[in-house]
Formats: structure tokens, sequence, C-alpha cells
């Protein structure tokens, strides 16, 4: 056999037993992927995509066909569950980093555009003189009127250094101004006040659990404890309203309050390399001092996860309602179209082996909640407080009357004769509260009409209704404490800022807060003449 011949029957040798290979791999591929239920099914949607674009005799949107089975597939997961497009993936990763390109203002929609809530002290929006209670029509000529929210505030939005020109309204002198607002890097406020009461405890107030929050919270206690003029009796924190935020913010908070080798939070999943454990690792910063945490239905995710965590561990009581319920950790998924998947990676639990969310979330995907130590009913969940709150004619009303207000009540409450005032405002801005009892008043009303039921049930029926018009009369009079706080505070807010509204009206005024200082007080005195 000559060398070449030699060669060629190795070479062909090689191609058979790499021919068998291939045929061996495939088959052994093929049995894989049939006995695997999610590869079968990947391969069943890919099919199908592929037989809709060789058969499908009309036009297709791919783009489009892509979007919806995603969105299909979300709607089989749990609530917290979501795709981000690339916009709102780069607002996020701006939230991520602690702070966000925008003027420094929040804002709810209206029927005009966005109503202006607040305006962030020192930022571009207050540089450029706009106030709480201004209507931002326009952003650069695109009317802001019927845009969803997050595509009108997306508007305002931008890089650092960008310019944006809105057409503001003004309702108090009926104008309309232009103003050139240039965007700047604007820090989450995570923290928008911290002090010390008359009685000397510390009471400070967390909005979230955002990048950053753990840093801005040690920092304002360095500052409160650094005060030895007048030691502090405690803490209360406010978590009410607080959404949460990120897992390792609530873990580095709660370590702020707890000796070391303590269980903060654990979470476990589907996955092992997500069932992980979070322990305390330092010193108790406050020396032990009495901790009373507010709380709400609004408290959730990583506000729980602080607010239980020391709760478990007798570190703190927690005074208010039931929060959220939220005990699941999202993480972000980057997407080659520069959008993101949110998705529910694992669940947490507390000390005690204690889980807020049942272990299939994809049904139960909320919880039962922390249940407070102290329970207590919060004025502003009440149905009059909430629907004079929804009108915004509070903010209205306060916007109109600044001077007057603040120069009646420059240390005290209002005089009464301003609820008056502001019950005849709302009146005449057809504003009629009607309770959930007259609502069934009226019913039971309509029902005896049209049951044509006797005279007699049908005059008790109207009693009824006449007896539950006339409690929703006298709310003005059973709320006149709280309508004079919020305007007192709304005045403040616009003329002085967040943070002098707080020390002057919010903290001395609101009964909650007075409560849970009381309460620390109260445990603090136990302790002290404990043997």
């Amino acid at each position: 056999m000559t060398p070449g011949e030699h060669t060629a029957r190795q070479s062909l040798l090689q191609s058979a037993v790499l021919a068998m290979l291939i045929i061996i791999l495939a088959g052994a591929l093929g049995i894989y992927v049939l006995a695997d239920r999610d590869l079968r099914v990947a391969m069943e949607f890919t099919s199908l995509a592929a037989m809709i674009d060789r058969q499908y005799s009309g036009y297709v949107d791919h783009e489009q066909l892509i979007h919806s089975a995603r969105e299909a597939m979300l709607d089989r997961l749990d609530r917290y569950c979501a795709y981000h497009g690339p916009q709102v993936r780069e607002q996020l990763d701006e939230e991520f980093s602690g702070a966000y390109g925008g003027i420094g203002i929040t804002v709810v929609r209206n029927g005009q555009g966005l109503l202006i809530m607040s305006v962030r002290e020192g930022g571009p929006a207050a540089e450029v003189g706009l106030l709480s209670g201004d209507i931002i029509l326009t952003a650069d000529s695109v009317s802001l009127a019927g845009l969803p929210s997050g595509e009108s505030t997306g508007l305002l939005r931008g890089p650092e250094g960008t310019d944006v020109i809105v057409d503001v309204f003004r309702p108090v002198t009926a104008d309309t101004i232009t103003k050139t607002v240039t965007r700047r890097k604007i820090p989450l406020l995570h923290i928008p006040y911290a002090g010390v009461t008359d009685d000397s405890v510390m009471y400070v107030r967390v909005l979230d659990f955002e990048s950053g929050a753990t840093a801005d919270l040690s920092d304002a206690l360095d500052s409160l404890l650094a005060d030895t003029s007048r030691p502090a009796r405690g803490l209360v924190l406010d978590f009410r309203g607080n959404p949460g935020g990120l897992l390792a913010e609530a873990y580095r908070t709660a370590n702020l309050f707890l000796e070391a080798d303590q269980l903060i939070v654990g979470t476990s999943g589907r996955s092992r390399w997500n069932d992980d454990s979070y322990r305390s690792s330092g010193h108790d910063v406050t020396g032990g001092l009495p901790i009373a945490i507010l709380v709400d239905r609004g408290s959730a995710s990583a506000a729980e996860i602080v607010a239980g965590a020391l709760q478990q561990l007798d570190r703190a009581v927690l005074v208010g309602d039931t929060t959220f319920g939220k005990g699941l950790v999202q993480n972000l998924f980057g997407l080659s179209d520069g959008g993101a998947l949110r998705l529910t990676i694992s669940r947490y639990y507390l000390e005690g082996n204690v889980f807020l969310n049942r272990f299939d979330s994809t049904v139960h995907d909320t919880g039962s909640g922390l249940a407070p130590d102290y329970p207590l009913a919060f004025i502003e969940r009440h149905e009059f407080p909430r629907a004079l709150e929804n009108s915004l004619l509070l903010q209205q009303f306060a916007n109109e009357h600044q001077e007057e207000i603040i120069e009646a009540a420059p240390t005290f409450a209002l005089p009464d004769s301003w609820v008056d005032r502001f019950a005849e405002f709302a009146r005449s801005h057809g504003f009629v509260f009607e309770s959930s009892a007259s609502e069934l008043a009226d019913l039971l009303v309509d029902l005896a009409i049209a049951e044509q039921r006797s005279p007699r049930l049908l005059r008790a029926a109207e009693d009824v209704l006449a007896r539950a018009h006339r409690r929703d009369m006298a709310q003005y009079d059973q709320y006149a404490a709280y309508v004079k706080m919020r305007l007192r505070q709304l005045a403040y807010e616009r003329k002085f800022g967040t943070f002098r509204t707080y020390a002057e009206v919010i903290v001395p005024e609101q009964p909650d807060i007075r409560y849970a200082a009381n309460l620390v007080k109260e445990l603090a005195a136990r302790r002290d003449s404990a043997p």
C-alpha cells in the first residue's frame, strides 16, 4: 500500500467514526430533548414561530408576536415579574445607583398634565421658581394631558446637563409661565427628616430602601446621637408607605441596631444559588435604646425585612397596621434588546423560620404581612380624609391661602374658623362626601321602592339615609384637627420646605408620631426600672 493510499484510508476511517459519533450524539440529544419537558416545550414554541413565518398568508409583525408571547408568559407568574423596556431599564439602573437625572420634583397626574406635589430644596426646579401646586402642561412642546404617568415623567428625566422647556400653569395667580430647567443628577431622598422631639425621642422618616438608604440613615443617627446635651431616650422609625427597595440595604439597615451574629434574613429559592442567610456583624449603634417602628399597609418588601427582623429578635416593637405582605425577592436580568426581565427568584424568611409568603408564590403573591405589637388606626386611612386627599382640594386651598395660614398659625394649630372656610371652598368646587354607609342606605331606599314594600319600611329606609347624610355633613367637625394640620403642613412645605415642615408641624402635631414617642418613653422607663 502506497503512502498516499494509506493516508486516504485513514481519512476515510476518521470521517466514518466522526459521522457515527455525530449520529449517536444527535440521537442522544434527541432523546434528552424529548425527555426534558422544558426543552421540548421550547422547541415546540420555536417550531410554531417558524411555521407561522413559512405558512401564514397574511402579514406577520414578528416583534409584536414575540411581545404578546412574552406578556402571556409573564402573566402566568406572580405580579412582581415583568418585562421592562430599554428606557425603563435605564431609569431602574439610575435608581440602583442612588440617583437619577431629572429636575427634582414629585408629581401626580392631573387632567391638564402633572401636578407638582413637592419641589426638592436646592434642586433645578426650585432654582427656576417652580412651586408645589403648579401644573406642568407641556415638556419640550409635548402636551402631558392624558399621557400615562411613566411616559410623562420620562419626558422630564434625562441626562445630566440637558435642558427641558416646560409650560406651567399656576392656579393661584391663573398665570401660565415658561421655564427652561437644566437637569441634574438628583440623589434619591431616603431620609427627608431626622430630628428629636421635645421629650428627647429621636424620630427618623425613611421613604425607601433604595441604594444609599443605609448610609443616609447611619449618618442621620450619628448626628442625632452626637448631641449629648439632650441624651436620646429612644428612637421612632417611620416606615409608613415605604415600598421597600434592595435586599442588601434592608439587612445593612437592620444590622445598625443589632449585636453580632444574629439572623437578620434568609432567602430560599428554586436554585440553591439563591439560598443565603445574612447575619449581623457589628454592634448596635444606639446602645440598645428602645425602638418603635411605625408601619402600615404600604410598608412592603425591604421595609418588612427590617421591621420584621427587629421585631422577631425582640429589638423593636411595631406600631400601626399590618404590613403589606411581600416576602418575595426579585432580580433584574438584562436582555439583548436593552430591556430587562424582573423575576422572582426566592422567598425570604426571618428568625424562627417565619415566611411572609407561602411556597406557591405564583398563586399567593401577597403574604400575611407583619402584625403590629401595638395596633393603631391611622386617621388618614379613614374614608373622609382619603376623599379629601384624593380631591387635591386641600393642596389647592393651602396654596391659595399660604401666607394667611402661616400668619394665622406661626407656632400652634389653626383656629377652627379655617375648617369652615375650607368646607365652603370644597363645596364651591363640587366636593360632596358620601360615605359607604350613605351608599348602602341609598341602595336600601332604592330596593324598598323597587320591591314596593310597605310605606313603613320605606320611611324607615329613608330615615336611615337621612341620618347617614347628617353624619356625612358632620365630617368636617369630626376631622377638624386633621384638616387644620394638613392645611398648615401644606402651606409650610410650599413656603419653607420639607425639613422645617416636619420639625414644626408634622412631628409635633401628628397623633400617631406622638403615640409612638410616648410608647418609646414607656419602654425606656421599664428598662431603667428593671432590676
